[in-house]
């Protein structure tokens, strides 16, 4: 079979993205505002692969061009899988793409990896290494009260006053130091109200956000209204004092009182944790990295 490829930018040429999403990825069901909402960071450095036989598009990858490079969306059409669409498709991205191609989560991201059978076994024979596996939860609001926990934290909503002191924080601890931009703009914003932190003799200790259904990527594929519980860290000499639980259960007496009928976490490790508090495995994605060879 003859094909063709074609290279294009995002920016642009983001209908052809949006409507090959909406015509042969169901099964991934998310709107057009919000697949451009969760790229307009990284538009710019996104480029899209086409694969073509005479008129007929056959497959579509997505790809963010950096030293760092992503691999965001990699899709062949069930009628023309088997035929090494895949693989040309593949090997044309490899080309521009940089010293590490990240499966998934660049700059932003759809997908923070892979999800499980939809893809990862190829990837793995084109030289994708898998590090561990990401799972997103779901939990229904429907029934759910705000537990009695016992703790002389207290927590509440930011104020305006306390931003560098929660930067502070976060900039202070390596593992939540990537979330510095993601308050950064919430507090830029003065979204101060989706800002809910611990705080212990009026010191900071802990932060999660309030994520409103905008925020929420498969919000489409979930019947009811969708918010979530995002970035929540607590200082490491204050964990295991009950800080991180009553943050989530803050966030979600908010939600609840904003009228959503579910909670969302994405991009977690903590299967247990959560799910001690109700929270059910919603799907799972293996998260990896090819290391380019450039001799």
């Amino acid at each position: 079979m003859n094909f063709r490829i074609d290279r294009l930018p995002f920016i642009g040429n983001e209908t052809i993205l949006t409507e090959y999403w909406k015509n042969h990825i169901p099964e991934w069901k998310m709107e057009a505002t919000s697949i451009l909402y969760f790229a307009k960071e990284a538009a710019e450095q996104i480029w899209i692969y086409i694969a073509f036989k005479e008129n007929d598009v056959c497959g579509i990858l997505v790809s963010e061009e950096t030293e760092k490079s992503a691999l965001w969306l990699f899709h062949v059409k069930e009628e023309y899988r088997n035929n090494g669409i895949g693989t040309i498709l593949f090997e044309c991205a490899l080309k521009n793409a940089g010293d590490q191609w990240t499966a998934g989560i660049g700059s932003g991201y759809w997908w923070q990896g892979v999800p499980l059978g939809c893809g990862d076994h190829f990837l793995e024979k084109k030289g994708f290494h898998w590090t561990w596996t990401s799972i997103d939860m779901l939990m229904s609001l429907k029934k759910w009260q705000v537990p009695d926990l016992e703790t002389n934290i207290n927590i509440g909503s930011l104020i305006p006053h306390e931003n560098i002191e929660l930067i502070g924080l976060l900039q202070s601890e390596a593992e939540l130091s990537g979330w510095v931009r993601y308050y950064q703009n919430m507090i830029d914003n003065s979204s101060f109200d989706k800002i809910i932190v611990a705080r212990s003799y009026d010191t900071i200790v802990g932060c999660a956000m309030v994520l409103h259904e905008e925020e929420i990527r498969w919000k489409s594929m979930i019947e009811g209204k969708v918010g979530g519980v995002g970035c929540l860290g607590v200082g490491k000499k204050y964990r295991e004092q009950g800080i991180g639980a009553s943050l989530v259960n803050a966030v979600n007496k908010e939600l609840k009182k904003l009228g959503y009928t579910h909670s969302y976490i994405g991009y977690t490790y903590l299967e247990n944790w959560y799910g001690k508090m109700g929270y059910e495995v919603y799907n799972c994605q293996r998260m990896g990295f090819m290391a380019r060879n450039h001799n």
